[in-house]
């Protein structure tokens, strides 16, 4: 077993080529050059009906000159490779046809309308469009009996591709260099937003605005939990008509207590009156038979708003409204606003943070993607190797992009 490097092989895989593509070279090297004769041939005949129209005057002379140009373009925007190999030959034929297809388009536009004087010049250009169409021909059958060379030509994409992917470990280097720094400086950015956050809230009176708050929420919660035997029977009566009549601040209270039940009963007086008219309304049309519901729902109904006007909420009550007015007096100050700003700033700086460290991840993902593409196509161009020309090869990598794995590794 030879052992090689991609640089090696490559010159390797050259040598093997030249001796099995011979033939076909040989071969398709005709062809090449009575392509590149026609098509010198087919630029005389736009010179030719460019010079008649520069000796003679009228329409049909401008006519030949517009088709001239359109000769001219179509040939200059055909190229024939210097080099011959299977898959340029592929390209060639081709370029051919579309060459003829596109020529012969402009020519119904533009032949019939010339003087019969470019009739001859004409025969000329048809002769030299058969010539190409017959080398159409003679290229295909060449590429239907080499068609083998096209898998050989494939092995050396493969090669190329593989020696480009060892180049990448320089950009790799680089980006993680960059990130890493990013990195860096995003960390020194999130400890100093912590610190400062930090430091407000151990100098201010924050800690007691947002002890506020979270009490709030608790005694929030716990209204919900108190009231949400209710909610169902309630739901019902506010969409049945019964009959009872309810003040509207009764009305009000059934609407709104299981919606934000802290707020409402702040802003309730001291035994929460509304609500407890809102609740007699409900218990009269259970007791007078005008709210069809479940015997248990109904005697649960009944037994909590004998418990709700027994004062079950008094307590409550009381603790929300002391809260509130707490928060009332803190109101002028700026230590929320100042609150709310220090903390979005370490919300960002941590989002910055996370962003460059995912950043760091994508490109180790990367090179772990292009590990895992060099060892597919090292496998596959030993295999290839061994079956299209019966050399045993192991292609030594020199340079690896595994050792930047470790340089990924996110704290």
């Amino acid at each position: 077993m030879t052992e090689l490097t991609p640089e090696q092989l490559q010159k390797w895989y050259r040598n093997q080529m030249k001796k099995k593509s011979k033939d076909f070279i040989k071969q398709a090297e005709r062809s090449y050059k009575i392509v590149e004769s026609a098509l010198k041939d087919i630029e005389s005949v736009s010179r030719d009906l460019k010079e008649a129209d520069e000796d003679e005057e009228g329409d049909t002379m401008t006519i030949a000159a517009r088709f001239a140009l359109k000769i001219n373009d179509i040939v200059e925007n055909f190229y024939v490779q210097s080099d011959i190999t299977y898959q340029g030959t592929e390209a060639l034929q081709e370029n051919i046809n579309q060459f003829i297809s596109g020529l012969w388009g402009a020519g119904a536009r533009w032949i019939r309308r010339l003087d019969k004087k470019h009739k001859n010049t004409i025969k000329q250009l048809d002769i030299y469009m058969k010539e190409l169409m017959r080398e159409v021909k003679r290229l295909g059958k060449l590429l239907y009996e080499f068609s083998w060379l096209k898998d050989l030509e494939r092995i050396g994409t493969r090669i190329q591709t593989l020696e480009e992917l060892s180049f990448s470990k320089q950009i790799y280097e680089e980006q993680i260099g960059t990130v890493k720094l990013k990195i860096q400086q995003a960390a020194a950015d999130f400890q100093k937003a912590q610190a400062s956050y930090q430091d407000f809230r151990q100098s201010s009176n924050v800690g007691d605005l947002l002890t506020l708050d979270d009490e709030a929420e608790h005694l929030g919660a716990l209204l919900r939990m108190k009231l949400n035997p209710l909610k169902k029977q309630v739901k019902k009566f506010l969409q049945k008509d019964t009959g009872v009549r309810v003040a509207p601040a009764g009305q009000k209270a059934l609407l709104e207590y299981w919606e934000d039940p802290f707020t409402i009963i702040v802003e309730e007086p001291d035994g929460y009156p509304a609500l407890i008219s809102g609740l007699e309304g409900l218990r009269e049309a259970i007791d007078k038979g005008r709210l069809s519901l479940k015997d248990r729902l109904a005697r649960r109904a009944i037994e909590e708003i004998d418990d709700l006007k027994g004062g079950s909420l008094r307590e409550i009550q009381i603790k929300a409204k002391e809260i509130e007015e707490k928060r009332r007096t803190y109101a002028g100050s700026d230590v929320y606003a100042k609150n709310d700003a220090l903390a979005k700033s370490v919300e960002e700086a941590s989002k910055n943070l996370d962003y460059h460290k995912n950043d760091l991840l994508r490109i180790r993902d990367d090179i772990q993607r292009e590990l895992d593409r060099v060892e597919d196509y090292r496998k596959r161009i030993e295999s290839e190797i061994y079956e299209s020309f019966g050399a045993k090869i192991k292609l030594i990598l020199e340079i690896s992009l595994e050792p930047l794995l470790a340089k990924c590794i996110v704290q």
